[in-house]
């Protein structure tokens, strides 16, 4: 039988063992509510086609998503994923989803957005890792540089943006969208870059908008990152 948040466990076999574990305990639990899409009022909840659906997701992604991809597009729904929510430029046909890191929970919103991936015609997903997490027999010779951009299977034509290759991986939503459009047969080009900045400074931010533009997608050209009490004093 199962403790709830542990996985399998092995109960012993004398009874003597049984009182923080006693099957009748666990009869009564509810199980887990599903997450859902947080739809605006009045939107409709049925899932949209696009010519490009855009996944943005890593540490405070969607810090920079609302500071350079954002303005003048109308949100569709909140994911349930911390400050996660999905976006779309009407004047352009893109859908934009701006993503949170939650791995405990990716599983569950790659499954509430593939209705959306399905109807798009292209897909563009990037994953931000911080520049400590990538391995390279080779990484002294990234040290100078602001980032390291790899393409992550999918229909990547790029012949500039080498493939990651093992021991690195990426996980979560984005990761989840371009596994399933690959599966499926669909156009989709994923990418996962890794920043020497988390969050996104003006300098860290710019490998990912020059990627974003040569993908044909609309945003700023500089990011302003939001401003910050630094100010710790006590008066």
């Amino acid at each position: 039988m199962s403790c709830p948040g542990f996985g399998e466990v092995n109960i012993p076999s004398s009874r003597a063992f049984w009182d923080d574990c006693e099957e009748d305990e666990f009869d009564s639990i509810e199980p887990a509510a599903k997450l859902q899409l947080n739809f605006n009022d009045g939107e409709n909840e049925a899932p949209i086609g696009s010519e490009l659906f855009v996944l943005i997701e890593g540490p405070h992604a969607t810090e920079f998503c609302h500071g350079s991809l954002l303005q003048d597009v109308k949100r569709i729904c909140e994911i349930p994923a911390k400050a996660s929510s999905l976006h779309l430029n009407a004047s352009s046909g893109h859908l934009m989803a701006a993503l949170e890191e939650d791995l405990s929970n990716s599983g569950e919103i790659t499954e509430l957005l593939i209705p959306y991936a399905q109807l798009a015609k292209k897909v563009l997903t990037i994953t931000l890792k911080p520049k400590v997490d990538y391995k390279s027999e080779e990484i002294n010779r990234y040290s100078e540089d602001i980032a390291i951009v790899h393409s992550v299977g999918g229909t990547v034509d790029d012949k500039s943006v080498s493939e990651l290759e093992a021991p690195n991986f990426i996980a979560g939503v984005a990761a989840g969208i371009a596994s399933w459009r690959s599966q499926m047969e669909l156009p989709v080009s994923s990418y996962v870059i890794y920043v020497d900045r988390l969050p996104l400074d003006a300098v860290a931010a710019q490998p990912v908008i020059k990627l974003l533009q040569k993908m044909g997608v609309q945003c700023s050209e500089r990011y302003k990152p939001p401003s910050k009490d630094s100010s710790y004093l006590y008066i």
